[in-house]
């Protein structure tokens, strides 16, 4: 996933894999360290290949429209394309080893899933100061909305006038493409939202093998599956990420209780210390990332504290209600190791809110005294 750095600690030949806070922590990424013991330092990040589309898609059935995934994310794009001139994002070949764009969309233009657009499409893609300057040229009226502008210049000024300034055109949806694009929208949307291990080609085969389920049931039974995949094989850091997205999914969908649930899970997993291929042989080496709280790898990433502070005020909880609802969810999951119980981390979700970093530094302290003497660590 391209979370981790590494670096050494210690004097011995060890690796300590280490999410980067700065760019994950908004995103209420697991910024609470993930921590695997190795034999050498990895110097090179390692840059995967790129599998030309041929490739992916040699062994894939197209759809019932005979689309290809690429060719159902392409419709998406389209309307934000020229016919001609286009400078496309990287992705395309990066993501999805597609190296001429221009031919994929005129072929889905030659098989009627999309069409030339119209000249007021190319006015709207026009900057509302160009559409002024359009209008004050021609003696009209420049106030109003940008779709009062655009219907202006096409009801007072001639069609070949306008046809002769602009002349870049769009790719639009023909009802044919509206309606494929509509019946596989979960295309779209796995590409913008990039879940666990699933993307275009890989969720568009479970649809193919569940076509009586909805996309969305069919990313959740995905989600489950995974999550418990992860915590067999003791990979915590992996489990609580696994979680977070599950619980981001399920607030799309206006189930806020049942999100904060599985937030009140990861926060539980943040503030355990466990990590990917966790070992207590290895107590010593953690110690020095677990504390001090200033400089603690085992803390709460901004944007979890934000994401319960918006729950809070939507439920309009008090601060002990609040508590007591952390509690709730947190005295249910059994964790193998936690240097925090689940009342502490109620209290360090509540500090974190009102930023009172002596708590903090209190309650760590407290932490560091009872785990150093169950482990014998000086």
């Amino acid at each position: 996933m391209g979370l981790f750095n590494f670096l050494k600690k210690k004097s011995k030949k060890v690796e300590v894999a280490k999410d980067d806070n700065n760019t994950k922590a908004k995103q209420g990424i697991n910024i609470n360290p993930v921590i695997s013991i190795k034999t050498e330092i990895i110097n090179t990040p390692h840059e995967p290949d790129i599998i030309p589309i041929e490739k992916r898609i040699k062994e894939m059935k197209v759809n019932e429209a005979g689309l290809y995934p690429h060719e159902i994310l392409l419709l998406s794009y389209a309307p934000k394309y020229y016919v001609e001139g286009n400078s496309y994002p990287g992705f395309w070949w990066y993501q999805y080893g597609i190296k001429d764009v221009d031919k994929s969309l005129k072929s889905l233009l030659e098989r009627g899933f999309l069409k030339v657009g119209s000249l007021k499409s190319a006015i709207e893609k026009e900057t509302a100061v160009a559409l002024k300057d359009l209008l004050k040229a021609n003696n009209l009226k420049v106030s109003g909305k940008k779709a009062e502008l655009v219907q202006r210049l096409l009801d007072e000024v001639p069609e070949e006038k306008l046809n002769a300034v602009f002349t870049k055109y769009t790719y639009e949806l023909t009802g044919h493409g509206k309606e494929v694009l509509k019946k596989h929208e979960y295309i779209p949307y796995i590409h913008r939202h990039g879940i666990e291990d699933l993307d275009i080609f890989t969720l568009s085969v479970k649809m193919q093998e569940q076509p009586s389920y909805s996309y969305r049931d069919v990313i959740w039974g995905h989600l489950n599956e995974r999550s418990m995949v992860h915590i067999k094989n003791g990979d915590f850091g992996l489990y609580r990420n696994c979680r977070f997205s599950m619980s981001e999914f399920v607030k799309e969908e206006g189930k806020l209780e049942n999100a904060f649930s599985l937030l009140a899970e990861v926060i539980r997993y943040d503030l355990s210390g466990l990590s990917n291929g966790f070992d207590k042989k290895f107590m010593d080496i953690y110690a020095d990332g677990y504390f001090p709280y200033n400089g603690s790898i085992v803390t709460m990433a901004p944007g979890i504290t934000s994401r319960v502070v918006v729950y809070k005020e939507a439920k309009g909880l008090a601060d002990d209600e609040l508590k007591n609802k952390l509690l709730e969810y947190m005295s249910e999951i059994r964790l193998p190791f936690s240097l925090f119980t689940a009342a502490e981390c109620a209290d360090i979700v509540l500090m974190e809110i009102h930023e009172d970093e002596e708590g903090l530094e209190k309650l760590y302290e407290k932490a560091e005294k009872r785990f150093k003497k169950e482990y014998g660590i000086k």
